[in-house]
């Protein structure tokens, strides 16, 4: 299944808790969206050179866009979470000690479920619906809906499942770094 790496002062305290399928289903999200950005930039420029030279453009290349930006930019929020590459201002947790560090981080995932816990049950309902129903949307294609979603879907629980991860982590980390104080006295 996964390891458990133990923090010790050389740790940074990234990936401790790694399961092979979640980081494989990560790593797989960045390849994803590194191949939508490089179909996004044909579909584009195919697009514009069709009007130009032809008069004519890609059918649906509005919608064909949309939900491939939804694809490239969801995928790979996962695999940033996992490297706890997220913006974060550092000014203030520089100054705290290690212990006050790991509560920090405690307490930035613990904020990051309570924000991505409602958005990925919201969109898991926005998936389900666009199933459901048959959503598509209107043009000459009539593309579903629910490919985009089950991205936008697909990025939000691998990016919670991550947080949970990390949650567990650090909660380990403060447990085990209070161990590693009192035995060094």
């Amino acid at each position: 299944m996964g390891q458990l790496n133990l923090p010790d002062e050389r740790s940074q305290g990234h990936r401790e808790i790694d399961p092979a399928f979640l980081v494989w289903l990560e790593n797989v999200g960045v390849v994803v969206s590194c191949i939508a950005i490089v179909i996004l930039a044909a579909v584009i420029t195919s697009s514009v050179m069709g009007r130009a030279f032809f008069g004519s453009m890609i059918p649906d290349d509005l919608v064909i866009s949309g939900e491939l930006m939804v694809t490239l930019v969801a995928l790979p929020w996962a695999y940033i979470t996992a490297e706890r590459g997220h913006i974060s201002v550092e000014l203030f947790t520089n100054w705290v000690s290690e212990r006050g560090r790991i509560k920090l981080d405690i307490l930035a995932a613990v904020v990051g479920l309570a924000m991505i816990g409602p958005l990925t049950w919201a969109t898991g309902i926005a998936l389900w619906q666009a199933i459901d129903y048959g959503s598509y949307f209107d043009g000459e294609f009539y593309l579903p809906e629910w490919p985009g979603r089950s991205m936008f879907f697909l990025g939000f629980l691998m990016m919670l499942i991550r947080l949970i991860l990390i949650l567990v982590t650090d909660i380990t980390r403060l447990i085990y770094h209070g161990k590693i104080e009192k035995g060094r006295r």
